[in-house]
């Protein structure tokens, strides 16, 4: 937010420093907002004419490519015109209003005006005839996207709009018109950065029939288990698509006909064009409840040529409402309208939705669940991006205001922005967008690699010695590092972004020989030596590996917010402490606590935890993709593609049968290697003291000779009665029950029996057999995003890789086909498996959120090759410290901790437990922030919106009565409060979130 003085105000204070008077945002202009809007009229159907143009961060172009204006043989697009043309245009009549989104493209073109320039699109902003909506960096993606990532990509959007703007330029309203779907997670997190509403345009095609005809396009969303207004959004529907009306679309790129108002004129047209509109608005009129519609008027990059769009939305709206009888057209924004019916409605129950929009259909054969999984590897890389721009903030704030300026950090802060997009995480772009798109995150990631490098030469040396510089490996995927490769003496450095104390295997790629590694204590660690198998299949993507075998050790206890060094020295004589691995052929895996029997055929066959077996079948499984020329109708003729997911049949066949076997078994890991064909494999492992079992999969170059598109799933079977139910998470967060074959609020009609069962899974999905908590439960914890699904009881089954040979004639134009390095694209990544035979009470999410803890925020690990002893080393740098005082209780994780301005940093608590989840864990908790960090104390703080661009303090939202709360929804509060000693506590309630801008002042 923005942060000059606005006199006095309220915060939290701690100790005897405050927040300085230029910490609180810009104080409210009288004329934008809600006192910009043009009064509806009574007794005839108000249309809110809103003018907008949908800006792709990425698509068929790349980002640069789309803001330039450039490669029009792929599009012609050019977003610095549009905004150059807008902005002349509004300036020409104070009627007129227009949105904009997408704060990727906006900042960039603001960078590039004069000052005088910049004065007049302030004061447009000021009068709200330039309203931002949504306000993110992007308009992200609902299905591929985590919570994590979507807070993070919002925030950095309305960051500018509040520097930039003020109070005048704080988005009131989400617009979500394009995404494939739309997810409960993102309506609460709109609702909790104290959005009035939220707008979209893409359900299923059945849903939205049935709601035109109840009149229930527009409800109130409630998205979350907590009761309450924070947890509740008014949610409006499109009639049809976001774009104008038949016959009415005015933009440079379309052959709708202006209107003609000449009367000298043979094709004079003013007469028929507002019949035409006036039937239109009364027949959308009917799906609506109150006399106020909206008219979105724009599309995808239009208003390059704005003049043309003005000068005949003038004319529509001065002829119609001259001629056309009981309707009343004015410019508007989607904010004026939410204002203008819930002025209207009053009391007046409005109906409701608990679930969400997937999955989204738009005829009988078109389910988009395919791009639930496209470009997996780009998924993976988008995952493990966020854990190292949370660690680089982390670090940079815990390092103080030694660590410098935040130039590095915003250059992963803006690549993750735009990553985030609804075509981009997505999986939906051109090929060579993808390239873009990996590109930009790379070469961010090494802005990011440097600012942890300044970070840690703050934070690790106790005296004069400088710290070596830190290398950073972003293969080890693929077994790939140049350091630990090559290197006969080098410290490890493992970082813990989490809250928590945290206890990880590592795995590190060297040459086959003898290894000594010393915990921070000094103290020799068991290794283990595991020769690495089938380089082949990845062989293309580790061109540069010598590596023959992984090191693997146990690093104990990692701090919360902190980080271990761990020192590594290659030597020519055998410890007492390296244990080799044995080959066998021996078709069992087990530790004391788990054991995974395989059958004679080399697939598993059962897991047996805590002595109880649990029968059960895991193989890697293939869909044909359906191809084109398969019927006359165009629904019929649908093929797999990049959005959508229809497989030619019913059920999957299993890439093979029997798996050839490799069975590793040591001290600290046992693996048994499956072998199904040569692009496909995986790695099934027991970790000692672990109660889950890690499999890693190998999917690649997917086969395509034969003709026939393939999409690789892996399936696990049980003997589990799950009764038709299965349960996945909502962006990482929340945990919804699904139903197979059925959709809570709308009637379903079986058209797809795979595809329209396929949900988005960016954590967990998982059956039990029982609701009372009391059977048993088997569940895969994933480490990207994928579609997932259970087709029959017992079973569930995730998505892994997709190659398809047809364009889905959704608009990219090419098939999903990704080349890899040639022959086509190779992709690892890890599914935790976890079974428990009996939950004796326990809730299953209660199992799985440290799992998903555990996989979505693992550590991270430089490296520095040394010539230092042990000892000196220890000497001079701090090898094992944490951020934090204590960790925190485990229903609780630092979200975010980063640097802001001003010397001040963002903070978020998070309670990652959801009400009924867990027989303690899922009650409120209370922190006190003053001693949170364990070198710094908390002098003060100010509580924000979710979005931190509002102080909470001053977030007013509209009331709404629903039909289940005939009175307006009240807020349902957490506390913070000043106790007895000074010191300031801080409550969470389940599922909560609460943000917070402090100051820090050394200890």
């Amino acid at each position: 937010m923005k942060l000059p003085f606005i006199g006095i105000f309220s915060l939290l204070a701690f100790g005897c420093c405050w927040i300085t008077t230029d910490a609180a945002p810009q104080q409210r202009a009288s004329s934008c907002g809600y006192d910009s809007c043009t009064p509806s009229k009574p007794g005839v159907i108000n249309v809110h004419v809103v003018p907008h143009t949908h800006d792709d961060v990425g698509w068929l172009k790349t980002v640069d490519q789309y803001y330039y204006g450039s490669k029009t043989g792929y599009q012609r697009a050019g977003v610095q015109y549009i905004i150059d043309s807008v902005i002349k245009e509004l300036v020409k009549d104070p009627a007129r209003r227009f949105i904009y989104v997408e704060m990727a493209f906006f900042s960039q073109w603001w960078q590039e005006q004069t000052e005088e320039k910049k004065a007049v699109v302030k004061q447009l902003v000021e009068e709200g005839r330039l309203e931002f909506i949504n306000g993110g960096w992007c308009m992200n993606d609902e299905a591929g996207t985590h919570y994590n990532d979507i807070i993070d990509q919002m925030t950095w959007g309305l960051r500018f709009l509040n520097d930039t703007f003020g109070e005048c330029g704080r988005p009131k309203i989400g617009w979500q018109i394009d995404p494939f779907g739309h997810s409960r997670e993102q309506a609460s997190i709109f609702a909790s950065m104290g959005f009035d509403g939220v707008f979209f345009g893409r359900i299923d095609w059945v849903d939205r029939t049935q709601r035109k005809a109840k009149k229930e396009m527009e409800m109130i969303w409630h998205t979350s288990n907590s009761p309450g207004e924070p947890n509740s959004i008014f949610t409006g529907i499109f009639y049809e698509h976001y774009s104008a009306p038949n016959g009415f679309c005015f933009d440079v790129v379309c052959r709708d006909e202006p209107f003609i108002d000449s009367p000298r004129s043979a094709d004079y047209n003013v007469v028929k064009k507002v019949k035409d509109l006036e039937a239109h608005i009364k027949a959308k009129a009917l799906s609506y409840s109150t006399s106020n519609i909206m008219l979105t008027m724009g599309d995808d990059f239009n208003y390059m040529s704005a003049d043309m769009n003005f000068k005949n939305m003038d004319k529509m709206i001065r002829y119609t409402n001259e001629l056309a009888s009981g309707v009343n057209l004015f410019y508007s924004t989607p904010s004026c309208y939410v204002k203008a019916i819930n002025d209207e409605a009053g009391s007046r129950p409005w109906p409701t939705k608990t679930d969400d929009f997937f999955p989204y259909s738009n005829d009988p054969h078109a389910y988009w669940t395919g791009y639930f999984t496209s470009r997996p590897a780009y998924k993976g890389t988008v995952r493990k991006a966020n854990t190292f721009l949370q660690s680089c903030k982390q670090l940079h704030s815990l390092a103080g205001p030694s660590a410098g300026g935040q130039n590095l950090i915003d250059s992963l802060r803006r690549s993750m922005g735009e990553a985030q997009h609804h075509d981009a995480v997505a999986g939906t772009e051109k090929e060579h967008v993808s390239q873009d798109y990996r590109l930009r995150l790379h070469d961010s990631l090494v802005d990011c690699q440097k600012d942890v490098g300044n970070s840690f030469s703050q934070l690790l040396p106790i005296g004069s010695q400088a710290l070596p510089p830190q290398e950073f490996c972003l293969h080890l995927n693929v077994s790939q590092c140049a350091i630990t490769e090559s290197s006969s003496r080098f410290v490890a450095t493992v970082y813990n972004p989490r809250s928590h104390q945290v206890t990880t295997y590592v795995r590190l790629p060297v040459m086959n020989g003898v290894y000594t590694v010393l915990d921070p204590d000094g103290s020799e660690l068991i290794v283990q030596l595991v020769p690495l198998v089938n380089l082949r299949s990845i062989e293309t993507e580790r061109p540069k590996s010598s590596a023959t075998h992984e090191l693997i050790f146990q690093a104990a206890s990692i701090p919360a917010l902190g980080h271990k060094t761990f020192y590594i020295l290659k030597s020519s004589a055998r410890h007492g402490q390296q244990h080799s691995t044995t080959i066998t052929s021996r078709e069992r895996q087990s530790t004391t606590k788990l054991t995974v029997n395989f059958d004679a055929n080399g697939l598993i066959e059962s897991v047996v935890v805590d002595g109880v077996t649990v029968m059960m079948s895991q193989n890697l499984m293939w869909y044909a993709g359906m191809n084109e020329g398969n019927a006359n109708s165009i629904f019929d003729d649908r093929p797999s593609g990049a959005y959508v997911f229809r497989p030619n049949g019913t059920d999957a066949t299993p890439i093979s049968t029997q798996a050839t076997l490799i069975v590793q078994t040591g001290a600290l890991v046992s693996e048994v290697y499956q072998q199904f064909s040569d692009w496909a494999s995986q790695v099934v492992r027991v970790y000692k003291g672990q109660s889950d079992v890690e499999i890693e999969w190998t999917v690649g170059p997917i086969p395509v000779g034969d003709g026939i598109g393939k999409e690789i799933v892996s399936r696990v079977t049980t003997q589990i009665p799950s009764g038709g139910r299965y349960y996945t998470d909502s962006n990482g967060r929340q945990t919804l029950l699904r139903r197979r074959d059925f959709r809570p609020t709308w009637t379903l009609d079986v058209t797809e029996p795979v595809s329209g069962n396929y949900y988005p899974i960016n954590s967990h999905i998982y059956v039990t057999d029982s609701e009372q908590n009391a059977g048993a439960v088997v569940a895969l914890v994933n480490d990207r995003s994928q579609g997932g699904t259970s087709l029959k009881d017992g079973q569930i089954e995730l998505m892994v890789h997709r190659r398809l040979l047809y364009d889905d004639h959704f608009g990219v134009g090419e098939p999903l086909n990704e080349p890899g390095d040639g022959p086509g694209l190779v992709v690892r990544g890890t599914h935790y498996l976890l079974v428990n035979p009996s939950l004796a009470g326990n809730h299953p999410v209660s199992l799985i959120r440290p799992l998903a803890q555990q996989m979505f925020m693992r550590p991270w690990m430089s490296f520095s090759a040394t010539s230092l002893s042990f000892t000196n080393w220890k000497n001079n740098f701090r090898t094992e410290k944490s951020g934090l005082r204590a960790p925190l209780p485990d229903n609780v994780h630092i979200l975010t901790l980063e640097p802001w301005r001003d010397g001040t940093h963002l903070l978020r608590l998070e309670h990652v437990y959801d009400i009924g989840e867990h027989s303690t864990l899922s009650e409120p908790v209370t922190l006190i922030l003053d001693d949170l960090l364990a070198d710094y104390t908390i002098t003060s703080a100010v509580e924000t919106t979710l979005g931190a661009n509002q102080w909470a303090s001053e977030s007013s939202r509209l009331p709404w009565t629903t039909a289940n709360h005939q009175q307006p929804l009240k807020k349902v509060s957490s506390k913070t409060r000043q106790s007895s000693s000074g010191k300031t506590s801080v409550t969470l309630l389940p599922m909560e979130i609460r943000t917070f801008i402090i100051q820090m002042t050394p200890k």
